[in-house]
């Protein structure tokens, strides 16, 4: 394909893209981004009106059938009723306009039905993507999303889990993550996303800055009361339903933060239970605490995110703690009997 017929293509997809958008709101005075489209470039207005065009001829034909009734297949069957007819010479032309109007109706249709690509990771899994834009993903363990691209737009949606993004830059569209009812915009920029179990999340930015904003409410749901916030490289932004708290992360932390990459989990000082609910991020066999006097402890280290044997010996090894296979196969931490023993001495 030469340079000019891809432009042209990409052209005719932003008029398809266009189509779709005015065709869902209803009225294209609502759109103003549009008009300016339009006016950009005359080859705009044409694609759009040509494909337009299109839409409404199909529009129509699909009118001419009769409401409520089926169409006879004979009909369709030449020579069925009568004498058979010369074919005329502008039916080839025909069938090839009403292809191509297949075609462009066929796009409008996918577009506006919302293309999407869903990813996900099973527990211990690790996953990196490529996305149509040349944008990276590395997507975390038990994780899943699902990617909407389309000629005006990049849209992903974080379902559950993490997920860490290198954007690459476009000028006219912006990269936009939605997870936990929060919008995370980026032009071309890298950073993380952690969805907690409940409605609060954690992004981290390596490189550029992102834009968090309130995601648009559902129908009847209350109006965003949380005002967009900035975060750049070198920050982190911990987002509940009520406050986005934004701090400063040391070249130290952003390491660890993202040691998942590389199978590892690194600790400088988290607690017990936080660290056992890391762990249990990543792997089927699950660690409780019962415990409550061991589950405030220090923990510090590096450890293989799928290696849980190697945990429970470095806890022994450091403080003491057993773990006891319960029914259910949940590994039970508790402090070894002589271990209590002197702790109470």
């Amino acid at each position: 394909m030469t340079q000019q017929a891809s432009h042209a293509a990409e052209i005719d997809a932003a008029a398809a893209a266009w189509l779709a958008r005015r065709d869902a709101a209803g009225d294209a005075t609502e759109i103003p981004e549009l008009n300016v489209w339009l006016a950009a470039d005359p080859r705009h207005r044409a694609a759009y009106l040509r494909l337009a065009a299109a839409w409404e001829r199909s529009a129509r034909m699909r009118r001419l059938k009769p409401e409520g009734e089926p169409i006879d297949p004979d009909l369709l069957k030449h020579g069925a009723r009568g004498r058979r007819r010369p074919r005329p010479p502008w039916r080839p032309i025909l069938t090839v306009a009403t292809g191509a109007a297949a075609v462009l109706i066929a796009a409008v249709w996918w577009l506006a039905s919302g293309g999407e690509d869903r990813y996900r990771t099973e527990i211990g899994g690790l996953s990196r993507i490529v996305l149509k834009d040349g944008s990276t993903v590395t997507l975390n363990t038990d994780s899943e999303l699902v990617v909407h691209f389309n000629p005006v737009s990049r849209q992903v949606r974080l379902l559950r889990g993490e997920a860490q993004f290198s954007v690459a830059h476009e000028a006219t569209r912006s990269f936009e993550v939605l997870a936990g009812g929060r919008l995370v915009r980026a032009v071309g920029t890298a950073f993380d996303v952690k969805l907690d179990h409940g409605q609060s999340m954690e992004v981290m930015v390596t490189d550029g800055r992102v834009a968090l904003l309130d995601a648009a409410p559902a129908p009847g749901a209350a109006a965003p009361e949380l005002a967009p916030a900035t975060v750049s490289a070198g920050e982190a932004a911990v987002v509940t339903p009520k406050k986005v708290t934004v701090r400063r992360v040391s070249a130290a932390d952003v390491a660890r933060r993202l040691a998942w990459q590389v199978g590892e989990l690194s600790f400088q000082g988290e607690t017990l239970s936080e660290a056992v609910a890391e762990f249990n991020r990543y792997n089927r066999k699950k660690l409780k605490v019962e415990d409550p006097s061991i589950a405030a402890l220090q923990i510090g280290g590096n450890f293989q995110a799928l290696d849980v044997e190697s945990f429970i010996a470095a806890l022994n090894r450091s403080f003491g703690i057993t773990a006891a296979s319960a029914d259910d196969g949940t590994m039970i931490l508790a402090r070894a009997p002589a271990a209590a023993g002197s702790a109470r001495e």
